[in-house]
């Protein structure tokens, strides 16, 4: 349930990233210092933070961009290495590291 709502979240977002002055992102964005407690790749994995490069740049402290992070990873799990498989399932089983983050989204 929760990583749906987050899925779903991203999508939405995502579709707002293309509007200028989006009240939803501005809003969203407001709360990251709240929601995240801090850059949230100190709380992750090297290796986990290394493959999520490999693709794009996140900005850490962006609500945004870790909610793109968990929908990508959730999308395309079996495309990732078993490590990261792992370490994937692993980082988002403990979703209670962003208790705030989910909650504040909500």
């Amino acid at each position: 349930m929760r990583l749906s709502f987050l899925r779903d979240t991203s999508d939405r977002v995502e579709v707002e990233n293309r509007e200028t002055n989006s009240d939803l992102l501005v809003t969203l964005e407001s709360i990251a210092t709240d929601a995240l407690g801090g850059k949230w790749d100190e709380r992750m994995e090297p290796a986990f933070i290394a493959n999520i490069g490999h693709y794009r740049r996140y900005n850490f402290n962006s609500v945004r961009d870790l909610l793109r992070v968990m929908r990508n990873k959730l999308n395309h799990y079996r495309e990732l290495p078993r490590e990261i498989q792992v370490l994937s399932w692993f980082i988002i089983y403990q979703i209670n590291l962003f208790f705030r983050f989910f909650m504040t989204v909500h």
